[in-house]
């Protein structure tokens, strides 16, 4: 069963909340746990990482406080053929339950103002213990639905593409340079090469040979961030690469951030230099960085 997970960037007063704030963390490959009517119903896997999408028409008024677009997160669900009671296990449950944003409180019944948490690995544990079998088969069948990170990526953004193009409220026009910023052309291209004059790893300048990056990815941008200049970087191609699937990202110093998933020798033998720091970021680029590190990178 598939199935879109979907909620809005914000509250309604313009707070932050961490379990909106989750959407866009989550990964391909994570596992989500539904909870609902005091029982865990169903186990399913991410399917694609969050992009920025509209608010579907079938919310209706319950959806009337929430901002107009938000996140949106595809995951396949299987339903469990015995629902796990959280309630009846909490002498194990209990000790495991994070200190903060916990989906499920210290009595066994569900925080209501929780909408997507993040667990511990202990408390994850507990729950695939207490599935037992049920856990194993639902585990094969995750591993089934599961594409490559590439390919789930390149599907994120072709439904963002779709939701584009179907768009009633922006011009031909418009679709036109939203859907060009996708792969680093046209207005965003010229607003990122005004800002930006070579790439900050290699050094290279000559523009024909350097991609526009977006820096907070085009899927998971307003319909601004897409075209604003300050969300791009100018990198050779093998260095877009590495920081468009999260393997290098940038403090706001310059200085060069490696993951722990990053081959070194790939390094080594592409020269990128780690212990180089490169010039500090303008002001303007700090908040897509930010977003970068903690949604992108590979930490």
């Amino acid at each position: 069963m598939s199935a879109d997970v979907r909620q809005p960037i914000h509250r309604s007063d313009g707070g932050k909340n961490e379990f909106y704030e989750n959407m866009r963390r989550v990964r391909v490959g994570d596992i989500v746990f539904s909870f609902a009517n005091t029982k865990i119903q169903a186990v399913g896997v991410c399917s694609a990482p969050a992009i920025f999408a509209p608010k579907p028409n079938e919310f209706g008024a319950a959806g009337d406080a929430w901002s107009d677009e938000g996140w949106r997160v595809a995951v396949a669900f299987d339903r469990l053929a015995k629902p796990l009671h959280p309630k009846k296990h909490m002498s194990i449950l209990a000790p495991v339950l994070p200190q903060k944003y916990s989906p499920i409180r210290s009595t066994g019944d569900g925080n209501q103002g929780a909408y997507l948490a993040s667990v511990p690995q202990a408390m994850a544990d507990v729950i695939i213990s207490l599935l037992g079998e049920q856990w194993s088969a639902l585990a094969s069948l995750s591993k089934d639905c599961l594409e490559t990170e590439e390919l789930a990526l390149e599907r994120a953004e072709k439904t963002v593409e779709n939701v584009i193009r179907n768009k009633t409220d922006i011009t031909e026009t418009e679709k036109i340079q939203l859907v060009r910023s996708r792969i680093g052309q046209g207005i965003f291209r010229r607003n990122l090469e005004s800002l930006e004059s070579e790439c900050r790893v290699t050094g290279v300048s000559n523009l024909r040979h350097l991609r526009a990056s977006h820096i907070k990815p085009w899927r998971a941008s307003t319909n601004f961030e897409k075209l604003d200049g300050n969300n791009g970087l100018l990198l050779s191609p093998h260095v877009d690469h590495l920081f468009d699937q999260g393997y290098i990202s940038f403090t706001d110093q310059g200085e060069i951030l490696i993951s722990n998933e990053t081959d070194k020798e790939t390094l080594a033998l592409w020269n990128i230099d780690v212990s180089v720091k490169f010039s500090d970021f303008r002001t303007e680029q700090l908040c897509y960085l930010a977003f970068h590190r903690e949604s992108v990178f590979r930490s």
